[in-house]
C-alpha cells in the first residue's frame, strides 16, 4: 500500500529546461558586452566543455553542485584565456537569478492538492543552501515549501540520486518503508533506476513521449505517464 509519493523536482513539477536555456542565452549576452571579441560560437563550446568537466567531476563524488555552480565561471574564462574577477561573480549572480526568475510549475503539479491522503515530498538533487541557484531557493520561490511534508535535497546528504540513501533517507523522514512509497521523475538514469534499486513503486513522466528507455530491468517504470494526474490512477492500482 503507497504512503508517500516523492517528486522530483526539475522537469518534473517544473520547467527547468525552458528556464535554464532562457538564462544562459541572456547571461551570454551579458558576457559578450563585457568580451566582445569573443565569439558566440566560441562561447557556447567553452560553456559546454566547462560544464562537461564539472558534472563528469560532480558524478563522480569529487565535487559537490554548489562547487559546480560557484566555479563554472572562472573555469570558463581559464577556457577562454581570459582574465576573470568581479565579472565571473556578476556574470553567476545575473544566471542564478535569471534562471529562478524564468522557473514556472507545470500545470498538472495542481496535482499535489489531490494527495492529501499520503504524504507529500521531493526528492531532488542539487545545492542546499541559501545561494540564489540552489534546490532550496527554486523550492521556496515556486511555493512548494507549503504544499509538501518534506524536501530531501542531495547537497544536505551528501548522495546524489540513484545512490540507495538518499531515497532511504527521504521514507525515514516520512516514516514510511520504501515498498510503501512511489517516485515520481522524468529522468531514467536518477529517478527510475534508483526508486527500482531502492524498492520503491517508480513513475515515469514523459510529457512528449520522447524518453528513450533502456531495455534493463532497473530501467523500466512501474508506470509511465504523460500528465501528473495520471498519478491519481496509478495509486488506485498501488
Amino acid at each position: 500500500m503507497i504512503k508517500a509519493v516523492f517528486f522530483d523536482l526539475d522537469n518534473t513539477l517544473c520547467d527547468s529546461d525552458t528556464a535554464w536555456n532562457i538564462a544562459v542565452r541572456e547571461t551570454f549576452q551579458l558576457f559578450r558586452k563585457h568580451e566582445p571579441d569573443v565569439s558566440e560560437e566560441t562561447l557556447t563550446k567553452a560553456w559546454a566543455k566547462v560544464h562537461q568537466q564539472l558534472f563528469q567531476q560532480l558524478d563522480a563524488g569529487r565535487c559537490s553542485m554548489a562547487e559546480v555552480r560557484d566555479t563554472r565561471f572562472p573555469h570558463l574564462f581559464k577556457k577562454l584565456n581570459l582574465s576573470s574577477g568581479k565579472i565571473t561573480v556578476e556574470l553567476n549572480d545575473f544566471l542564478s537569478t535569471r534562471y529562478l526568475t524564468s522557473l514556472c510549475l507545470y500545470e498538472d503539479a495542481a496535482v499535489l492538492e489531490e494527495l492529501h491522503a499520503y504524504h507529500v515530498g521531493i526528492i531532488t538533487n542539487g545545492a542546499h543552501d541559501a545561494h540564489t541557484d540552489s534546490q532550496l531557493s527554486k523550492v521556496r520561490y515556486l511555493g512548494l515549501t507549503e504544499r509538501i511534508q518534506s524536501l530531501t535535497i542531495s547537497g544536505e546528504i551528501g548522495v546524489r540520486k540513484p545512490n540507495f540513501e538518499i531515497f532511504k533517507v527521504a521514507c525515514e523522514r516520512a516514516n514510511v518503508l520504501l515498498k510503501e512509497a512511489m517516485l515520481v521523475g522524468d529522468s531514467i538514469q536518477n529517478d527510475i533506476v534508483g526508486a527500482n534499486r531502492a524498492g520503491m513503486t517508480s513513475i515515469l513522466i514523459d510529457r512528449k513521449s520522447d524518453i528513450s528507455i533502456p531495455k534493463i530491468a532497473d530501467a523500466q517504470p512501474d508506470y509511465s505517464i504523460s500528465n501528473l494526474y495520471d498519478i491519481l490512477a496509478c495509486l488506485e492500482h498501488g
